[in-house]
């Protein structure tokens, strides 16, 4: 669901689920991802486990943020934690996850934050802004 706010075109059926009270699995709490365009935001299942929750359903939640997701991939590439590095464009998912996990991270700035920031591919953003977006999202 690319446009506008998902919650009408989801409801209905959420709200049978949860009382049915059938339980939720999230493999991808992701909230948000830029569409293959660039120039605009899709929702992604993160944000639909939300609702469901919100709604009163129950959900399992397993990837970014969540520490244990991290710790799995570095143990699966059998390096320490001071080896690898976290890439991503979601200051709430990738970097704070990779925070928690102790892992360094690069952050990417022509992501889904890139209209926040007010930059492009290749361009960096003011010191300020970043700190403004940083204080919001973490």
């Amino acid at each position: 669901i690319t446009a506008g706010t998902f919650d009408n075109a989801v409801h209905d059926i959420l709200q049978q689920c949860v009382e049915r009270e059938l339980p939720a699995i999230c493999a991808n709490p992701d909230y948000i991802v830029q569409t293959p365009s660039g120039d605009g935001i899709a929702h992604m299942p993160g944000k639909l486990a939300n609702y469901y929750e919100e709604l009163g359903g129950t959900v399992t939640w397993f990837g970014k943020p969540g520490v244990e997701h991290f710790e799995a991939c570095v143990a699966k590439l059998g390096l320490d934690k001071n080896r690898v590095a976290h890439v991503g464009d979601s200051l709430h998912h990738d970097i704070v996850g990779a925070v928690r996990a102790g892992i360094p991270n690069i952050f990417v700035t022509s992501g889904i934050h890139k209209k926040e920031l007010g930059c492009e591919f290749g361009e960096m953003p003011g010191l300020e802004i970043l700190e403004g977006l940083m204080e919001e999202e973490v």
